[in-house]
């Protein structure tokens, strides 16, 4: 199985020191115990196929539709190269949201498990329940989990 790096970090680092060293392969990469990256250009398109997904629950894909093909190589571009300011000149529009909603449509929601078949569990998450009451993050933890602890409020 392969983790996202930052549920891997979160399950074994320690607050002394990183829970692994990084081995660079320059040849006979270990195929059958990594995931070969093909190119640059294939992590640029899974990246903009993530904004993608998220704007689609968002804001109905609405955002990253008007967006122009400049304007998402600039989002691309200022994360490749550390630029926050490049990259944040983007990223804020599809951050926002209009008053009227109270926020965005859905918050994906996913959660690693390793003591069951199914290695994690995704969900789409409103903010609201149907009688506008705010949810909290128990609240999710009960849908999800019918013995999760009482909701943080």
């Amino acid at each position: 199985m392969h983790y996202p790096i930052g549920l891997l970090f979160d399950l074994l680092a320690s607050s002394s020191a990183l829970p692994w060293n990084i081995t660079v392969h320059f040849k006979s990469f270990p195929e059958k115990d990594l995931l070969h990256c093909p190119s640059k250009d294939a992590i640029e398109a899974h990246f903009m196929s993530c904004m993608k997904e998220a704007d689609a629950l968002k804001h109905k894909s609405q955002v990253i539709n008007e967006m122009q093909k400049k304007d998402h190589k600039q989002l691309w571009m200022g994360l490749q190269n550390d630029r926050f300011d490049q990259f944040w000149a983007i990223n804020r529009k599809l951050m926002e949201y209009p008053a009227e909603e109270n926020g965005f449509r859905y918050i994906p929601f996913r959660i690693y498990q390793t003591t069951t078949e199914s290695f994690f569990f995704q969900k789409l998450f409103r903010f609201f329940f149907a009688d506008g009451q705010l949810l909290f993050f128990g609240d999710l933890l009960k849908d999800f989990f019918s013995s999760a602890v009482d909701p943080f409020y």
